[in-house]
């Protein structure tokens, strides 16, 4: 990032009598130019699925989930104190991040995928999962996985541009079929009215919306037989990656204090801390 040449740099390396003295002064150096490139004055404009227990924006404003907060605690260890959700489609983030309408996007919002490497650069993995469907007890056992889905021409709601909608139709599920849905009340009310015969989620959104449902009988199948696991990680523009490696090193950070364990319990996501800790790099799982 930086090119510090003995010909042009104000400071005669001859002054640097000892190695000691000469690593105090880079690292005073770096760390300036470092902390120039973030303004932790502005605040931080998030973007959020409303997806609950991942990522919700309260009705008086309250950004949380387990994602913000993640985000929030690295955040501030960076040295901001203003943050802000923008609720948004899945498929709208990236052109959001793009044009500056975001400054990023939650840890609880976009997987890992090769694809979206290219847009956009992610942080080290925050979250790891499966994904699985929400159905009527009528329907369980019936189909365990997208493909025996679209053979049956089960009818399967979807987030718009969500990491199930891709899925969902990269693997058989007619374009007919995935029904996408605006938010989880209106997906709960649609299963309930028989509009659709499956809600496909991360497995713990597919608990908190059996919750909300208030019906018992609603079956989870997961994990589904043909996805893989996913990771999900907080998302950058490309030429922010000052943001990015200090989000990276507060999750480090993080991790190590315990406080990223007591975040993930709080939500009842303690049995996925194996998976994520075992989680590949995003370099990985971007294939570079």
């Amino acid at each position: 990032m930086f090119n510090i040449r003995a010909s042009s740099h104000p400071l005669s390396f001859t002054f640097l009598r000892s190695a000691p003295m000469a690593a105090a002064l880079l690292v005073a150096i770096f760390s300036n130019a470092y902390a120039q490139q973030l303004n932790t004055n502005e605040p931080v404009s998030i973007a959020i699925a409303n997806e609950p227990p991942f990522t919700e924006l309260k009705p008086d404003g309250t950004l949380t989930g387990s994602g913000p907060d993640v985000d929030i605690a690295i955040l501030k260890e960076a040295g901001f104190t203003q943050f802000k959700g923008e609720v948004m489609k899945y498929g709208a983030m990236i052109p959001a991040l793009q044009a500056s309408r975001v400054k990023m996007v939650s840890s609880g919002g976009l997987a890992i995928r090769p694809e979206r490497c290219e847009q956009v650069i992610f942080s080290e993995p925050v979250t790891c999962g499966s994904t699985g469907l929400l159905v009527r007890p009528e329907m369980a056992g019936k189909f365990d996985s997208y493909a025996k889905a679209g053979e049956l021409g089960v009818k399967v709601g979807v987030i718009a541009g969500g990491l199930q909608e891709k899925d969902a139709l990269a693997r058989g599920v007619k374009r007919e079929n995935a029904v996408v849905f605006p938010d989880q009340a209106s997906a709960i009310k649609m299963l309930a009215d028989g509009r659709i015969d499956a809600i496909a989620l991360a497995d713990y959104s597919l608990e908190k919306m059996k919750q909300l449902s208030g019906n018992p009988s609603l079956q989870i199948v997961v994990p589904l037989k043909d996805v893989e696991v996913f990771c999900a990680a907080a998302a950058f523009r490309k030429d922010d990656t000052a943001l990015r490696d200090a989000y990276n090193s507060g999750l480090k950070k993080l991790r190590e204090s315990g406080e990223f364990d007591k975040i993930l319990i709080g939500y009842g996501m303690g049995p996925r801390l194996a998976l994520i800790k075992n989680a590949p790099s995003t370099a990985a799982i971007c294939g570079k």
